[in-house]
C-alpha cells in the first residue's frame, strides 16, 4: 500500500507538469507537496531496499537505466511539447544515493579490514580476496558494511578506500552539476534513512509488555519500519536534517534549489509509512520490472497525450 500511495502522489505531480491547466483551481503548493511526499516515500523504500540487497551495483544499474529512459521522454517533452521540468527526475537522485551509500560502505568496510590487517599479520589469510566467504557482510560495520562490488568481489583495503572516495565524489558532483531532484538534501535524506533502518534488537525479547503495546508492535511489523526504534531514529534524524537545510537556505546567497519552501514535505512520508503497510513478500521478476519501468512509461504516455491535445 505504501508503494501504491507513492505512485498516486507521483502521478499527481507529473500530471501537473504536463497539464498545469487542469490544476489551476488548486493551490500551487499541493502538487509540489505531493511530489515531495512521493520522493520521501520512495526514498524510504530505497533505503530499506538498500539494506536488504546483496549487491548495490545491480540496484544502481536498474535505477540509472530507468532514470535515463525517463530523462529521454522528459527531453522529448521539453523539445516538442513545451513541457517545463525544473529538475532532473528523482530516479537520478536515487541512483546517485545508492552510489553514495556504496562509497561509504567501501570506505568503512575496507578501513576495518585495513586496521585488522595492521593489528596482526597472523590473521592475514582471513582477508585473502581469493578466499570464499559465505557472508562477507557479517564482518562489516552495521551502518554501511554491505558488499557493494559487482559479483561480491572483495577488493584490497586501500583500493576499496580509494574507490569509495571517488564514488562519493562522483555522486556529489553529479548531483550538484546536473541539478538532480532535491539535490544534496535528497541524497542526505536517503543516506540517513538507510542508517535508521539498521538492524535493531528484536522487540519480542522485552519481557514486560502490555496487551496494547504488543498489538502496536504487531502493527509496526507490517509497516516499512518494522519496529518503533527504527521509526524514532528516522523521525529524529530526518527532522534534524530538514531543519539544518532550512537554516542554511536562509543564508545570503544560498541557491534556491538548496531548500525550497515546500521541500520539507518529504517528511510527510514518515506518517504515511506508519499508516500504510508494506509488501512483505519478495517481488517477482515481473513486479520488479514493472516497478522500474512505471515512471518512464508514465512520462511516455503523458508525452503522447500532450502532443495530441496540444499545449494547455
Amino acid at each position: 500500500m505504501i508503494q501504491i500511495t507513492g505512485y498516486i502522489l507521483t502521478l499527481l505531480y507529473v500530471c501537473n507538469l504536463f497539464f498545469p491547466a487542469l490544476f489551476r483551481t488548486l493551490p500551487g503548493e499541493i502538487p509540489a507537496l505531493a511530489g515531495h511526499a512521493a520522493f520521501g516515500i520512495f526514498a524510504l523504500l530505497l533505503a530499506r531496499g538498500a539494506r536488504r540487497t546483496t549487491n548495490h551495483f545491480l540496484y544502481f544499474r536498474r535505477l540509472i537505466a530507468a532514470a535515463f529512459a525517463t530523462g529521454l521522454f522528459a527531453l522529448l517533452a521539453d523539445r516538442f511539447a513545451q513541457v517545463y521540468f525544473p529538475e532532473r527526475n528523482a530516479l537520478f537522485s536515487y541512483a546517485t544515493s545508492i552510489a553514495l551509500i556504496s562509497g561509504l560502505s567501501m570506505i568503512t568496510g575496507c578501513s576495518q579490514d585495513l586496521v585488522m590487517q595492521a593489528m596482526t599479520a597472523k590473521d592475514s589469510e582471513g582477508f585473502d580476496s581469493s578466499k570464499k566467504d559465505d557472508d562477507p557482510s557479517e564482518q562489516k560495520s552495521p551502518l554501511f558494511g554491505i558488499p557493494v562490488q559487482p559479483l561480491r568481489y572483495r577488493m584490497r583495503p586501500m583500493m576499496g578506500i580509494v574507490a569509495g572516495i571517488l564514488t562519493i565524489g562522483a555522486a556529489l558532483f553529479s548531483t550538484l552539476f546536473f541539478r538532480f531532484s532535491h539535490g544534496l538534501y535528497g541524497q542526505a535524506f536517503i543516506v540517513l534513512a538507510f542508517v535508521a533502518f539498521r538492524d535493531t534488537p528484536d522487540p519480542r525479547e522485552k519481557t514486560q509488555s502490555s496487551v496494547h503495546l504488543i498489538a502496536f508492535r504487531r502493527r509496526m511489523e507490517q509497516t516499512l519500519f518494522e519496529d518503533t526504534l527504527g521509526f524514532r531514529r528516522a523521525l529524529l534524524s530526518l527532522s534534524a536534517l530538514t531543519l539544518v537545510f532550512l537554516l542554511l537556505s536562509r543564508f545570503p546567497g544560498a541557491p534556491t534549489r538548496f531548500m525550497t519552501p515546500t521541500m520539507p514535505g518529504c517528511l510527510i512520508a514518515l506518517p504515511l509509512a506508519l499508516l500504510f503497510p508494506e509488501f512483505k513478500e519478495p517481488p517477482s521478476p515481473t513486479r520488479r520490472k514493472a516497478t522500474y519501468s512505471l515512471l518512464p512509461a508514465c512520462y511516455a504516455v503523458l508525452f503522447v497525450i500532450r502532443l495530441i491535445v496540444g499545449p494547455s
